[in-house]
């Protein structure tokens, strides 16, 4: 044993001083520093999984089941739903799995899903669900929405044209015209150039007064002032006020009809011509000129008349058939208009919508009904009666009382699930 250690001790045999080297220790961070580099690189692979997209009715039951802790929108075309982590062992979300790692979090890990469009999401409001016999004791009613042609009547009141300082501009505009042509014969260019410079200054003066182009043109054509604006003539000028929220519906070319209370009985015909430019600031109405036949010269200038006026509805895109609701249909909370569309079986979900302006449509029934312009398709079927009764059982029971809110509740939709959180 001596032996053995004097050998060790020899400084000329080599293999003792490599057998003087410290030994390395093992160190337990080597491993969680592997774990870790394995777990991020995971995650890399991990950064674009597989998108799995969840029907609207099932995001309705995860919703229903209280299992989401919360819902974030990534941009316009998805958003993830985050599952509540004691309810991610339910196999129901086992096939929906898109990132099996999660995010960690105060409750575990939240698997995510992504549920397609938002933008159909945005308009709904809330969803209920009502028993057949419910139903049928509330007496509610629905139909199916179609396309209409749908009018509007404008009821207003006006008086026949005595217009003096309009007959007098039309004057003044002749004389400038003529003025005009006589400079251009004389053939000194300054002269010209003041000349016409008069004329396209009446001409704005008579556009400010009322007047279409077509009518100017018209005078310039002919020649002629309308005496009809201070004398009784075969056609009578007719000028009428209708508010800002009629604009839609006051065009040229509208039908009118003309009645005086000096002319019991008397009925007079006849279509919109010009609408001044501007709106009159302490009435907030715009004055319009109808051009009315008169073929016994009954009326007479500054009569006044009342004026009805039958315009036509067309859509954006210039339609006069449009997809339409019954007025009853839509419920308006101020900040919001809301139709319940029957999705069937029981299944009643509210949609925020946009619509026009609330019209007729020419039958015998004379039905109220609102342009749609936003929300629904045509084929869609909505409640027209007992709606009121289903928005209230709506903020009662259901997926709606917990993340929506019923269509008049008191607060803003919160059913566009941008930044929606029913808890974390």
């Amino acid at each position: 044993m001596a032996e053995n250690k004097q050998y060790n001790k020899d400084p000329k045999n080599s293999s003792n001083k490599e057998s003087n080297k410290p030994k390395p220790k093992f160190n337990v961070y080597w491993i969680y520093g592997a774990i870790a580099v394995v777990f991020i690189g995971l995650q890399f692979l991990s950064i674009s999984p597989k998108t799995t997209k969840i029907e609207r009715r099932k995001v309705y039951e995860i919703l229903e089941k209280g299992d989401v802790a919360k819902i974030v929108v990534v941009n316009r075309e998805k958003a993830n739903i985050y599952i509540k982590a004691d309810r991610l062992s339910d196999p129901n979300y086992s096939e929906l799995l898109e990132n099996k790692f999660g995010r960690a979090s105060k409750g575990g890990p939240h698997y995510y899903y992504t549920i397609g469009s938002i933008e159909s999401f945005e308009d709904i409001i809330s969803k209920v669900e009502i028993r057949a016999r419910e139903l049928k004791l509330a007496g509610v009613k629905t139909e199916k929405i179609k396309k209409r042609t749908l009018y509007k009547e404008i009821r207003s009141v006006g008086n026949v044209a005595y217009d003096p300082n309009l007959a007098i501009a039309q004057d003044e505009f002749l004389s400038a015209i003529r003025s005009y042509e006589k400079a251009v014969k004389g053939g000194i260019n300054e002269i010209v150039v003041r000349a016409k410079s008069l004329v396209g200054s009446s001409r704005r003066k008579l556009l400010l007064l009322g007047l279409s182009n077509e009518q100017i043109d018209d005078i310039e054509k002919y020649k002629e002032s309308q005496d009809n604006l201070i004398l009784p003539g075969d056609k009578m000028w007719v000028y009428g006020y209708a508010y800002e929220y009629e604009l839609n519906w006051i065009k040229k070319g509208s039908d009118v009809k003309v009645k005086s209370i000096g002319l019991i009985g008397e009925e007079f015909y006849g279509e919109i011509i010009s609408i001044n430019p501007t709106v009159d600031p302490q009435t907030r109405s715009v004055k319009f000129r109808a051009l009315i036949d008169n073929p016994s010269k009954q009326l007479k200038p500054d009569m006044y008349v009342d004026i009805e006026i039958m315009s036509e509805y067309r859509d954006p895109q210039g339609n006069m058939e449009v997809l339409s609701i019954p007025k009853s249909a839509l419920l308006d909370t101020g900040r919001r208009k809301v139709v319940w569309v029957d999705l069937g079986g029981g299944q009643f979900e509210g949609r925020k919508i946009v619509v026009g302006p609330e019209a007729v449509e020419q039958s015998e029934e004379q039905g109220k009904f609102y342009p749609v312009l936003k929300g629904l398709k045509e084929g869609d079927v909505v409640v027209t009666k007992g709606n009121f009764l289903i928005d209230s059982q709506s903020q009662i029971t259901g997926v709606a009382a917990s993340a929506y809110g019923g269509a008049i509740g008191d607060e803003e939709p919160k059913g566009s699930f941008q930044g929606l959180h029913t808890g974390h």
